[in-house]
């Protein structure tokens, strides 16, 4: 029988902790070779292992772990960063660039701090619901360590924007789509969740709405401020 998870319980801690220094040390030891072709094959190998994740994630978790049809749609935060940045590496758009590093940093980072599960490691779920979500906070920091891309206060204002015009979208298709299964709830406009977020801050769905903006606008300068300092420095050195 698997444990139940525990928040912030020892295999909770290890894995934020593991997630965040193999994202950052992986991210310096490859810029450390300074070798072209192995930067761009390595960011390569992760863009396309991000958007294969993505497409294949809905069906097994139809498969193996019973979650309806209707609550596995890639549209949340961090289904759209993963596939943002996916897309980003293939393109070099770099507005892809800029969801993926702000809904990376924030919601993919809050999914990972108060993670919806029953059980700990060994389950398979514990297993890729990590693997997922550190796939990306690791290309996130591959990106920004190891190329030049670079991002403005315009940058904040349009992943901003961009998610203030997603949110009717997505607040309606979660009407539509409670009348087949009552637990959807994509960007938890509908239902606080049950495990411990900052949303238990704030009033009841669809009424912490105003509140959640005014967080992502918190969220977002201050996730900016590093990298705008990390680009000064990497002017210096690239």
């Amino acid at each position: 029988m698997q444990d139940q998870f525990i928040l912030f319980g020892s295999q909770h801690l290890i894995s934020i902790a593991s997630i965040f220094f193999i994202s950052v040390i992986f991210p310096l030891i490859i810029r450390g070779l300074n070798v072209k072709s192995v930067t761009k094959s390595v960011l390569l190998i992760l863009g396309i292992t991000l958007i294969a994740h993505e497409l294949i994630k809905p069906f097994y978790r139809v498969i193996y772990y019973d979650h309806s049809i209707y609550e596995v749609f890639p549209i949340h935060i961090c289904h759209l960063a993963a596939l943002s940045m996916g897309v980003y590496i293939l393109t070099k758009v770099k507005f892809f660039f800029e969801v993926a590093y702000f809904f990376g940093l924030t919601g993919n980072f809050f999914a990972m701090v108060t993670p919806d599960l029953d059980y700990l490691y060994p389950d398979p779920e514990f297993i890729t619901y990590y693997f997922g979500h550190g796939l990306l906070f690791l290309t996130v920091f591959y990106v920004c360590i190891c190329t030049n891309v670079k991002l403005t206060w315009w940058s904040v204002f349009r992943v901003f924007l961009f998610a203030v015009c997603l949110l009717p979208a997505i607040y309606s298709l979660n009407i539509y789509l409670v009348e087949y299964f009552s637990e959807v709830n994509y960007w938890y406009l509908m239902i606080t969740p049950t495990a411990n977020t900052l949303l238990d801050f704030f009033p009841t769905p669809p009424w912490h709405i105003p509140y959640l903006a005014i967080l992502t606008v918190i969220l977002f300068a201050a996730i900016y401020l590093p990298f705008k300092y990390l680009n000064s420095y990497k002017q210096k050195s690239f």
